[in-house]
């Protein structure tokens, strides 16, 4: 499996928090494969052929927050970062902690959207993307604010952006180098007023039918039945303690990959992305 270097201010690192560390982790184990190793008890990283691709937590029994994944960012000074989002008018739920991967901290944009950042204590970024069983796109569905939004993390992580308006669709497209990372999706009037803007990290699979099917038998629920989207067929379901994923069908393993190949199997050219 390829992986590919990150550079500061691209998703780096995804979280499940959970109220049953077991439960998920047998449930993600059966639809994606991955294999856990328990760091220490409430926190299991997922591995899918030795490289960690995810990892799932124990939530506090006290959060507020449903059991919801989180995407992360890469940081490469946390603490300036931390500090960047509160001088921008975002908020932060948890300071920069030592975990086992780096200093993770736990942050709120403009549009209430949750996210996290961290600073690897390894100075190699490498992920592994864009093939079943890990992460193939990461958006933030924008339900308020979505030009703020938007401004909000060109000026965090000094993003290239590119926006697309048509229709009544309206997208900005963070890039490097010319290809496309991450999104913001101007989702107003879409979902109920009290729903607060958020992050999700699109997973891939062999069969996205399939998956779905296997979902519903492990306990999960469907919440948008598979449909042919402009970037590939996709599915939305929530897991065995309800916290919701988006699956994408993709291409299996390449044998060489680099950094502008996050999003093998998913085609963005009708949007122009």
């Amino acid at each position: 499996m390829p992986a590919f270097m990150a550079e500061g201010g691209m998703p780096y690192w995804i979280d499940l928090m959970t109220s049953d560390v077991r439960k998920s982790s047998h449930f993600y184990d059966e639809l994606l494969g991955w294999d856990f190793e328990e760091l220490y008890v409430g926190y299991r990283v997922a591995r899918v052929q030795g490289l960690p691709v995810a990892a799932i937590v124990d939530k506090p029994e006290d959060s507020p927050l449903p059991d919801t994944w989180v995407t992360y960012f890469l940081a490469d000074d946390i603490e300036a970062l931390v500090q960047r989002v509160k001088d921008l008018g975002g908020r932060v739920l948890a300071e920069p902690t030592d975990v086992n991967l780096g200093r993770m901290a736990l942050l709120v944009d403009t549009s209430g959207g949750l996210f996290g950042a961290i600073e690897p204590y390894s100075e190699e970024a490498f992920i592994a993307a864009g093939e079943p069983g890990t992460p193939v796109w990461h958006e933030l569905t924008c339900t308020n604010h979505y030009e703020e939004a938007a401004e909000f993390y060109r000026d965090l992580f000094d993003w290239v952006t590119r926006s697309t308006e048509a229709g009544g669709f309206r997208y900005t497209t963070a890039l490097v180098d010319g290809a496309p990372f991450a999104g913001i999706w101007d989702a107003r009037g879409r979902f109920p007023r009290e729903v607060p803007s958020f992050w999700q990290s699109y997973v891939g699979v062999k069969n996205v039918d399939e998956a779905v099917s296997k979902a519903e038998k492990l306990g999960g629920e469907v919440v948008r039945e598979p449909w042919e989207s402009e970037f590939g067929r996709m599915a939305v379901v929530a897991d065995s303690t309800g916290a919701t994923v988006t699956i994408a069908e993709v291409d299996e393993p390449v044998v060489e990959g680099h950094e502008s190949d996050p999003l093998e199997g998913i085609n963005l050219s009708q949007y122009g992305l």
